[in-house]
């Protein structure tokens, strides 16, 4: 009986002992300073708009600072809230550890394509269909949209073109809307995401692909059926155009259902 008795109070003593420590933890936790901020950003493809330095700024900024402000008085949200508003950071974690580090985590925005209007404005639209601005550090490499777009494209910056597609406020918009669905669609398949390098907006607002590979144009008009008319233009290149050469036809015509119609001229 002794023995059960002394087994208890140990493991009640060992608990007791467990919540002082964790409680002395806690508080020494509290009193702690910021030690350091480490940063870790995702460039995905490749796409360097911001940096190291520049996050850091932005805690800083926050009145954040080393060896000065107490973990307990930081705001993770915050900082995360504030640098989510930065037009080339898609999404961002800060959290902290009991050593006195804040760390940051971000995602940095993948543009899909540099659209030109022409009056001369120049913006990125990225992977999920928002506008981006122009960076004065960084130029990424993607595949450029140019042709009869007049909209004032600075003016849609931070704004996501399948949200404001209406033709009504201005016929770009619904253009611009099918250019994003078709380069999407170009960058599910490899041999597409290297082939098309420019998308050329008519007089007609058709869709007008440039490949880096032949001397021709591939002419799509519209984002509907898209799939099915890259399909058709495989099944052409590889059964036609392989056997008269890349450079046999002017115009690839995918507009019309079941058929591909080609000029020379």
């Amino acid at each position: 009986m002794w023995s059960k008795v002394l087994h208890i109070a140990s493991w009640s003593a060992g608990i007791v002992l467990l919540f002082v420590l964790l409680g002395a933890s806690v508080a020494s936790s509290n009193r702690a300073l910021l030690a350091d901020v480490k940063v870790h950003i995702d460039f995905g493809e490749g796409n360097f708009f911001i940096d190291e330095n520049e996050v850091k700024e932005v805690v800083s900024d926050l009145g954040y600072l080393i060896d000065s402000t107490a973990m307990i008085n930081l705001d993770p949200s915050r900082i995360e809230h504030v640098l989510e508003n930065n037009a080339f950071i898609h999404s961002a974690e800060v959290y902290e550890q009991l050593n006195g580090v804040l760390n940051v985590d971000v995602n940095v925005r993948q543009p899909i394509l540099r659209i030109y209007s022409q009056n001369g404005q120049s913006v990125y639209l990225d992977s999920e269909g928002k506008f981006m601005p122009l960076s004065y550090s960084y130029t990424a490499r993607t595949p450029v949209s140019n042709g009869y777009l007049s909209i004032n494209l600075k003016s849609l910056i931070g704004k996501d073109v399948t949200e404001i597609a209406d033709s009504a406020q201005h016929p770009d918009i619904e253009t611009m809307r099918e250019l994003y669905l078709i380069v999407s669609e170009c960058r599910k398949d490899k041999f597409w995401k290297a082939q098309f390098n420019q998308f050329y907006v008519n007089a007609q607002h058709e869709i007008e692909m440039i490949p880096r590979v032949g001397d021709h144009i591939v002419l799509v008009g519209d984002a509907k059926y898209i799939d099915k008319k890259l399909n058709k233009l495989r099944l052409f290149y590889t059964k036609g155009l392989d056997k008269t050469g890349w450079n046999e036809y002017k115009t690839i015509n995918l507009k019309y259902a079941n058929q591909v119609v080609c000029s020379k001229s």
